[in-house]
């Protein structure tokens, strides 16, 4: 799934799309991720003002929404819906009133796959996987819902080209629940520095502990829960 918003702190959404996959494996990550019929766009007037921001990455504005029912702060997936996926799924899975769904993210799982390239952005990561004039011309209609959600699709197919051991939902949202727990300091002293690598984080808590102590309690980029069980150690 991917949504449009009105910005990134306590976002109403513009722009809703998802495309709802099959439930069975039967022998191999196509199968896995074979598209069903049902998939859906929907577009909503927002409460609050677009920021500039968001205006420049996905180029909606106030009178394309105009007429569109108000956004009403929550939305539900289909009955029947266990997973949610997307790329970087957590920030939409908040826009839409965070319902009791597994995530799937994308975005981390890439992290983990190709770690040597520059970026993991949607968009670099289909640049990544095609020739680059093919990318070019399917990433003209990115930054709207629908076309990001299909992109999205695309790199999860190639993400389970590269984990064949993979064969059920379950087992993706556990390999993707892995891949959120971070390996290295991605900021701070510790963070990348002269085009070097962040250092470990188990290494900084056997040569460093206050400092992993200190994130643990007063470094705003730490407080999340993945941050929280790699500084713990609990991977």
């Amino acid at each position: 799934m991917d949504t449009e918003t009105t910005g990134i702190v306590d976002p109403d959404v513009l722009q809703l799309a998802y495309i709802s996959l099959v439930k069975t494996f039967s022998g191999s990550p196509a199968s896995l991720v074979e598209v069903d019929r049902a998939s859906e766009v929907m577009a909503f007037k927002p409460r609050k003002p677009i920021s500039l921001g968001a205006m420049a990455t996905h180029h909606i504005i106030e009178e394309d929404v105009a007429h569109c029912s108000e956004w009403v702060g929550t939305w539900l997936p289909p009955i029947g819906t266990e997973y949610l996926i997307g790329h970087n799924i957590d920030f939409d899975w908040q826009a839409i009133g965070a319902p009791p769904l597994k995530r799937i993210c994308t975005l981390a799982l890439a992290r983990k796959l190709w770690p040597m390239i520059d970026s993991h952005s949607l968009s670099a990561l289909i640049y990544h996987l095609m020739p680059h004039h093919a990318a070019r011309d399917l990433l003209k209609s990115a930054h709207q819902a629908h076309a990001d959600a299909w992109l999205c699709h695309r790199v999860l197919l190639a993400e389970l080209a590269l984990m064949p051991a993979i064969a059920s939902w379950e087992r993706l949202h556990a390999a993707s629940e892995k891949a959120r727990v971070p390996t290295h300091f991605t900021f701070g002293k510790y963070g990348p520095q002269a085009g070097q690598p962040g250092i470990a984080i188990d290494e900084v808590r056997r040569m460093d502990p206050s400092y992993i102590d200190w994130c643990l309690r007063s470094c705003d980029q730490c407080q999340d829960e993945y941050w929280q069980r790699a500084l713990r150690g609990q991977v």
